[in-house]
């Protein structure tokens, strides 16, 4: 899928565009290995005997050269990373905010996250998630960290009936294991999923927090595809507040990711917050097809033998004088052809030349 039409949003909301190397210093993702998707990176030495990475992550080398102030910015790139027991290059298009990080920077976000959505398909939804949200309601219920831990593995695949095994053998009680259960099965639209959970005092600053945010999804018009959801558990030890992920249903999973990741910066030793997002554009292009209902206009055979090759290269250049696209193939290999274009017409050279003659 052509990506510029994702550059033309970011650009519209004032993020420039951020441009890298193939390559950077392993020692970026040797020091922030607890941040990338995959501890399997592809090294080699540089001629001066530098080791260097193929880059497997856009978002490190973005705060790397972040001078701990304020910055917006976009990309497209290709990331190179383990997938299915094999390296893969993986073309990514995607928006990083850094510097002081409030609600309206977080519906930015996801604002621009919809509406890159809404580029591939106007069936999209875009879940949303508080990473500190289900860490203050285990730790107000005082749960071991062990039982903790079981519990997030749990939501991740809303597995409800782990829950009643655990309440089962006493290491949550049944009201926990009620109140666990419906935050586990909630999927609401944002507004509504605020309201079902007014009732927990103990996030009372993360459903202020989250109506500030959703006052101003509605102020940009892409509320209606949002919905909250509090499974969204994963990489909990990468994002800190809010996660989002968002899926179209010609795929059959999420091709864009997302959150607020302030532990890197502070990491890295700035006073910044940071949240962004990448889209998955590799499987745009496997699952849904954006190619035209045909190859060319006019596919053309011609025999080779005395004055066709001339009279071929006429009719090849009147029809393309006039925008027509044309695929030329000699008869005798009209049976062996690799791959045989969709043709509009698929004609004679004595076919095409009477053609040309209406023109």
């Amino acid at each position: 899928m052509n990506s510029q039409k994702f550059n033309d949003l970011y650009r519209a909301y004032g993020y420039r565009k951020f441009k890298m190397s193939k390559f950077e210093p392993y020692d970026l993702y040797s020091d922030y290995r607890d941040f990338l998707t995959s501890s399997q990176i592809i090294t080699f030495s540089d001629l001066d005997g530098t080791l260097l990475a193929l880059k497997p992550d856009v978002t490190l080398s973005i705060m790397k050269n972040n001078n701990g102030g304020e910055e917006k910015v976009y990309y497209n790139e290709n990331v190179y990373r383990a997938k299915n027991h094999h390296y893969r290059e993986i073309q990514q298009v995607g928006v990083e905010c850094v510097g002081e990080i409030d609600a309206y920077c977080e519906a930015e976000i996801l604002m621009l996250a919809a509406r890159s959505l809404s580029l591939i398909s106007g069936r999209y939804v875009l879940r949303v998630s508080d990473a500190g949200f289900l860490q203050k309601f285990l730790t107000a219920m005082r749960l071991p960290k062990k039982t903790a831990d079981q519990v997030l593995g749990l939501f991740s695949t809303r597995n409800g009936a782990g829950l009643e095994k655990l309440r089962a053998e006493g290491s949550i009680s049944d009201a926990a294991a009620q109140q666990l259960r419906e935050m586990m099965d909630l999927f609401l639209p944002m507004e509504q999923g605020i309201d079902a959970i007014r009732r927990y005092d103990i996030i009372g600053d993360t459903v202020r927090h989250l109506e500030e945010v959703a006052e101003t999804l509605k102020a940009f018009d892409v509320i209606d595809n949002i919905y909250l959801d509090f499974s969204l558990v994963n990489s909990m030890d990468y994002y800190n507040k809010i996660i989002f992920q968002g899926a179209v249903p010609e795929i059959p999973y999420e091709i864009l990711f997302g959150g607020r990741y302030d532990r890197l910066p502070q990491n890295m030793g700035k006073n910044v917050g940071a949240i962004g997002f990448a889209v998955y554009m590799d499987e745009i292009d496997n699952y849904i097809s954006h190619r035209k209902k045909f190859d060319v206009d006019y596919l053309i055979f011609y025999s080779g033998e005395g004055d066709t090759i001339a009279r071929m290269a006429s009719v090849s250049a009147r029809l393309t004088a006039e925008g027509l696209s044309v695929r030329t193939v000699r008869e005798n290999l009209r049976d062996a052809m690799q791959q045989k274009p969709r043709a509009k017409y698929e004609l004679s050279l004595e076919e095409a030349e009477a053609e040309v003659a209406k023109l």
